[in-house]
């Protein structure tokens, strides 16, 4: 990466953005720039420009295509990928307004947060990272992300991929959650990195509760002895969408005013007891949801898909598309590639 770009965008856009951030936040006027030397935008500043070359890339349309816990064959009104990265997108906005940090970076962080995330939700990703460990190898779905935005993307002729900032980079690359690490803290990257942290567990969380009372998976009334969930149901009862709403309010108004005191200190965060409630109504959904008979089938379906995908690319390279044929990269790497390019239609019905 160059130093800090000498055509920096939008200068005036800058200055008025940054007059109303804090003082932790990052500043669009110190943005480090790009590998890239490009003409300056004025009127953009240069994360609204990675926000927007994020939103026409084709990997973000196929998010549409790729489960996130529910396969679309069981519902048109289940999450799938996109619909869940633009609820993260939403929440991080609406973080990033409340605690006067970068809107534009958080949004562009959490567009691209899983444009490397393969077809079949979770299962997609561990079959993957199973097939890899054969040759010593991992798959993590970060490093993908920035596989696409620095390679495979190519809607420029000067140079390959997008060639984001590099605060959006390091925002994709540091991104974590619950399900990617041990601990319980947000430390690593810029504020508005952990802010898409908290706001990808929150989506994560609230859409996958009701998803799982749309989906008969449980009732609302089995929470009672969720603290989280519970308040709600004590004020609005058992009204879908208003419990959906009152749960996301608890959330986020947790998260705001904790983290208006942790700022200073470079965190982002829960207060211990809104984070052990969190961790509770996960720990339901794991057991009610995720583990459900039905939702286990869709996981050893997707794995299986992926396993055979795999196996057969390694026997025929030949059926890899053009662009993959050739290069110096091994061919685990390049068959790995495909596979999480795909959409869960597409992985299902390339092998006929």
């Amino acid at each position: 990466m160059n130093g800090k770009s000498t055509t920096l965008d939008g200068a005036n856009v800058n200055a008025r953005l940054d007059a109303g951030l804090c003082e932790f936040a990052q500043k669009n006027a110190d943005s480090h720039g790009r590998k890239h030397t490009e003409l300056a935008d004025p009127e953009r500043s240069p994360f609204q420009r990675d926000r927007d070359r994020i939103l026409h890339a084709n990997s973000f349309r196929r998010l549409a295509g790729k489960m996130q816990v529910v396969s679309p064959k069981q519902g048109d009104h289940f999450r799938n990928r996109l619909t869940h990265t633009l609820e993260v997108s939403q929440i991080a906005r609406d973080l990033s307004r409340q605690l006067q940090l970068n809107e534009d970076l958080s949004e562009a962080i959490a567009l691209a947060h899983d444009l490397g995330h393969p077809p079949f939700g979770h299962a997609g990703e561990t079959a993957l990272d199973k097939e890899l460990r054969r040759f010593g190898r991992r798959f993590e779905h970060n490093e993908q992300s920035l596989r696409i935005v620095d390679v495979f993307e190519r809607r420029y002729p000067d140079f390959p991929g997008l060639n984001l900032t590099r605060e959006v980079r390091e925002g994709m690359d540091k991104h974590q959650t619950f399900f990617d690490r041990t601990n319980q803290e947000f430390k690593a990257g810029s504020l508005e990195s952990q802010l898409v942290n908290v706001a990808d567990e929150i989506a994560y969380l609230v859409a996958d509760l009701e998803d799982g009372v749309r989906g008969n998976f449980f009732k609302l009334s089995a929470l009672q002895n969720v603290p989280l969930v519970a308040r709600v149901l004590s004020e609005r009862g058992e009204d879908r969408s208003s419990v959906v709403r009152g749960v996301l309010r608890q959330l986020i108004a947790d998260l705001v005013e904790n983290s208006r005191s942790l700022l200073s200190t470079g965190k982002i965060g829960f207060t211990d007891v809104q984070r052990g409630e969190f961790l509770q109504l996960k720990n339901f959904l794991f057991n009610h949801y995720y583990s459900a008979p039905s939702v286990r089938a869709q996981t050893l379906h997707g794995e299986q898909v992926i396993a055979h995908l795999f196996t057969s690319l390694e026997e025929h390279p030949e059926l890899l598309p053009e662009y993959l044929q050739m290069g110096e990269t091994p061919l685990e790497i390049r068959i790995a590639d495909f596979i999480a390019g795909m959409t869960d239609r597409f992985a299902e019905e390339f092998l006929g």
